[in-house]
């Protein structure tokens, strides 16, 4: 949700009402000027803070108005003297330089509370925000300005129409991957700029490894569930819609539309952290600094909203102790959905507490989906085992259907739309033993298919198919879930089939 801001960017709470952005301040533009410092400047870890220079929790930025190449700017790079070593090194082992990120960011106007930190437990491979301090519920913790944004509008603005990309692309995927093309094109553009791009920092800061599934090969789709085999496709066919439209473009080198390599680094930076505008029209949107923070399902401590100009506000939503994550939802969608966040975010959920049940063989109908048939409420719980009252609803729906009993179908379905608890469970009841065969019969065939998917994997070539052990991670946690599932029906279906 996107939240109005009215207070000083220094006030410590903040409760408002909510506000869409408006499209029209994705093209804002405010000249901010930055201070050299040299190439050679002493370096912090990334554990160490580095201090916005300012007493107060957050204070305002001081501007210098200077000139800029493109009117554009976010502001001048810290790299602007540099020559050698023109474009970034994004080979996986790559350093990422985050402390001139941080550098670059408070010199174009970015604010933090003190407590806010980068920080990483893998030796800098995956690095995100932390606080330091205890910081309260409704604190401010990340102002952005708006002119730091990468966003599609102004992509379009920029570059113009590409219409024959468009044509190919809506012809394959629809017009809704057009915002995702031109950031895709804009961030190609800011690569081959090198240290002259205004974005260099950040673009030197980002993740060189991805595990997306647009970053696996086809092998790797053999060893995944359908339903995450399908996320995953839909990621690579994403990728290769973007690739196949630049052909129609000349803004970038011909050099660069066949590097293989560098278009996923780049489609998956762009999948991996846009925002969608929240305006209805679907464009997209990258914060610098604002993408530095992790998702987390179980519960998240941080919103990012928008003030009236536009800029990025991030506050948090609960009282935060020292030295916690400072994370927010990616979105509803993702919250019991891990396989989706696999496959678009290249990582493995485990803080996820549920999971949709895997029944794919079921066909959609508007009464399905009216009594629980969607991704979001036929969960299977990972802690308990215990199972949403949808996936019984949808299952019986089906048995009933399986009967040619019509009148108890929509006498069932009734039930379910009108709130009629005792009829609903009067239909449980007399079904039960059906019930709890079909979903057991589900659950162990499941359960034997992920075991075929571990044979599977163990024979591919590593070298070749590096995601791999990634691939069977994230199999050997929806089995958890599937075996306490089991764990909760088993002893049900043993009781029933006793009294037949």
């Amino acid at each position: 949700m996107i939240h109005q801001y009215r207070h000083p960017i220094y006030s410590l709470k903040r409760r408002q009402l909510p506000l869409m952005l408006p499209l029209s301040l994705l093209l804002a533009v405010r000249a901010v000027s930055a201070f050299y410092t040299p190439v050679g400047a002493s370096r912090k870890t990334h554990h160490q803070h580095v201090h916005v220079p300012s007493p107060s929790a957050l204070s305002p930025p001081t501007r210098v108005r200077t000139a800029t190449t493109r009117t554009t700017s976010p502001c001048t790079t810290l790299y602007s003297q540099t020559t050698d070593n023109n474009l970034i090194d994004i080979s996986e082992y790559a350093s990422r330089d985050t402390d001139y990120l941080q550098q670059w960011a408070y010199n174009c106007g970015v604010q933090t509370d003190p407590g806010f930190q980068f920080t990483s437990d893998d030796g800098g491979y995956d690095i995100y925000a932390m606080t330091q301090t205890d910081i309260p519920a409704g604190s401010c913790i990340l102002y952005v300005p708006s002119n730091m944004f990468l966003t599609s509008y102004n992509a379009r603005q920029e570059f113009g129409q590409m219409e024959e990309s468009e044509k190919l692309i809506g012809s394959l995927a629809g017009s809704d991957q057009f915002p995702l093309f031109y950031l895709f094109l804009k961030i190609l553009v800011e690569y081959e700029r090198g240290v002259n791009s205004d974005w260099y920092p950040w673009l030197n800061s980002l993740p060189r490894i991805f595990n997306s599934g647009a970053a696996m090969t086809p092998s790797c789709y053999d060893c995944l569930p359908p339903l995450a085999a399908k996320f995953c496709m839909e990621e690579r066919v994403r990728y290769i819609n973007c690739k196949q439209a630049l052909k129609f473009v000349d803004i970038v080198s011909e050099e660069t539309k066949k590097d293989e390599e560098l278009l996923k680094w780049v489609f998956n930076v762009v999948e991996t952290r846009c925002l969608e505008a929240g305006d209805g029209g679907g464009e997209r949107i990258i914060i610098p600094m604002a993408d530095m923070f992790n998702h987390g399902s179980s519960g998240h401590e941080v919103e990012i909203s928008y003030d009236e100009e536009g800029s990025c506000v991030v506050y948090t939503t609960t009282d935060v102790p020292a030295g916690s994550p400072l994370r927010r939802s990616y979105g509803d969608y993702y919250l019991t959905n891990p396989s989706a966040t696999f496959a678009r975010y290249g990582f493995i959920d485990e803080t996820c507490p549920s999971t949709f049940c895997k029944i794919m063989d079921i066909i959609p109908s508007t009464e399905l989906r009216n009594i629980g048939l969607s991704f979001s409420r036929m969960l299977f719980y990972k802690d308990t085992g215990e199972v949403s009252e949808e996936v019984y609803d949808v299952l019986l729906y089906q048995i009933l259907s399986e009967h040619s009993n019509r009148q108890a179908q929509e006498e069932f379905y009734n039930a379910c739309i009108t709130g009629d608890a005792e009829l609903k469970n009067a239909y449980h009841q007399q079904y039960l033993p059906e019930t709890i065969a079909k979903l057991k019969a589900h659950v162990d065939k499941f359960i034997l298919e992920l075991d075929e998917l571990y044979k599977k994997a163990s024979m591919k070539n590593l070298d070749e198919n590096t995601r791999l052990p990634l691939i069977v991670m994230h199999n050997e946690f929806v089995r958890e879930t599937f075996m306490r599932v089991k764990e909760q029906i088993d002893p049900l279906y043993e009781e029933l089939t006793a009294y037949r």
